[in-house]
């Protein structure tokens, strides 16, 4: 069992050997120093690593800690698709230099956000690991030969694409973290505190820019080989390229069909659901089917895909034949889901189900990291504890929310707003000045 308290404390050994062979260490803020890199320190020790070595990796962390401090790049969604339209060479090799200087600073403060864990945390082998990992993937990128050109290019897109594969498991490996915590017998108050979950909502927040930003730059290479092709038919056929549709520009969606997305989310939810627990309600989509909003279809699909399995299951789990009801219901006869999409200055999804709602005891822990209302063993349906708090990140990194109203005994409404407008003439009405019209008229009149 783990026990002392939460905040990390390296050895004095360790924090001995700092002073005496680090150089960053002769500073006025040495002690600050030593403290924050106790964790790697104590790692180097664990591992019998020599003093030449410890002084490599002491001159490495300082370097990793120095672009921690600086600044993010901040990006919004229009500026992604004004700067990748019409993608070409340059674009490409704009997009490469700009990567090389920007990860690294994203890197280093995910590499920070980690190591400032508390020790039952951090400590455990999968963060451990998934730490080295960022360093990996930060020295990877610094390393390599800056790509201005396209021969460069090419090879850092190709190590991207490597460093996006090995960051795939990210979430399963905090999950096991947590874990790890658990069996060590870790007291649940610990695992789940207010310090763990502010810093983990951080991390999830800069990864979720860290592969924006790859995936973006991918995308675009991806664009400007389709659009040579695209255009030499054009100019065979004789037709003007400009008139060409352009409904990507990367990874953005200029016109993302929202009800598009939810139908594609609704399958593989149903899907899910009926491997588990054998059923799945229906769902039905209403309002404002119609509408596009410049958005990112991925981020939108993950939100609705999570919100909306944890709905159907807990239908079924309620009215279905794994209930303790005398007369289970199945297939259609089952509650159904309904969706509301609405828009204008913003665009909103409401889901509302019949699943018993959020019991009161759990109702402020749903956003925390490791917290499941799943049943053991149900991994694809609970999200490792990570699906909900996950989701509102995602919606939060464009400015828009994610909020859940529980009424106990009867289900639950999900908000989801984007905080993007939708797309719409530039002559239309919004109906609440509608509103506003009529009154003044009957007033008037």
């Amino acid at each position: 069992m783990l026990l002392g308290p939460l905040r990390f404390r390296a050895p004095e050994s360790c924090l001995h050997q700092a002073m005496q062979l680090s150089p960053i260490c002769t500073s006025r803020v040495s002690g600050r120093l030593a403290y924050r890199l106790a964790p790697s320190l104590c790692r180097m020790c664990s591992l019998g690593v020599g003093n030449d070595d410890f002084l490599k990796n002491s001159t490495m962390t300082r370097q990793m800690w120095e672009y921690a401090k600086k600044k993010e790049f901040k990006l919004n969604l229009s500026e992604l698709i004004k700067f990748g339209r019409d993608a070409d060479k340059n674009t490409l090799l704009m997009s490469a230099v700009f990567l090389q200087k920007e990860l690294p600073i994203r890197l280093g403060k995910r590499i920070q956000e980690l190591q400032s864990l508390p020790v039952p945390m951090y400590s455990t082998k999968a963060v451990t690991e998934l730490a080295m990992l960022y360093e990996e993937s930060f020295f990877r990128i610094l390393s390599h030969e800056p790509p201005r050109n396209s021969r460069a290019e090419e090879s850092f897109s190709a190590m991207l694409i490597d460093i996006k594969e090995k960051h795939r498991m990210v979430q399963a490996n905090i999950a096991d973290g947590f874990l790890e915590m658990n069996r060590a017998g870790v007291p649940k108050w610990a695992v789940e505190s207010d310090e763990i979950q502010q810093l983990l909502n951080r991390f999830y927040t800069g990864r979720i820019g860290i592969r924006l930003l790859i995936d973006q730059h991918l995308s675009l290479r991806r664009d400007a080989e389709e659009r040579r092709e695209v255009d030499e038919i054009y100019k065979r056929k004789g037709i003007d390229a400009r008139t060409r549709p352009k409904r990507f520009v990367g990874c953005v969606q200029t016109e993302c069909h929202i009800k598009e997305v939810i139908l594609d989310a609704v399958a593989d939810a149903r899907s899910a659901c009926r491997m588990h627990l054998r059923d799945a309600p229906n769902v039905y989509v209403e309002g404002m089917t119609e509408v596009t909003a410049p958005y990112i279809p991925e981020h939108l699909y993950i939100m609705l895909f999570e919100i909306l399995k944890n709905s159907m299951r807990a239908t079924v789990e309620l009215h279905g034949r794994s209930s303790s009801s005398h007369s289970p219901k199945y297939g259609d006869d089952l509650p159904p889901t309904k969706i509301l999409i609405s828009g204008g200055q913003d665009t909103y999804v409401k889901i509302t189900d019949r699943g018993g709602g959020i019991p009161p005891q759990s109702v402020d822990r749903i956003w925390n990291f490791s917290f499941s209302t799943a049943p053991q063993g149900m991994l694809e349906l609970s999200g490792f504890g990570h699906g909900l708090p996950l989701s509102r990140l995602y919606a939060r990194y464009w400015g828009g929310d994610i909020t859940l109203f529980s009424m106990e005994n009867l289900g639950v409404d999900c908000h989801v707003r984007l905080g993007v407008p939708v797309n719409s003439p530039s002559n239309s009405t919004p109906d609440w000045k509608k509103r506003e019209n009529n009154a003044e008229q009957q007033k008037d009149a």
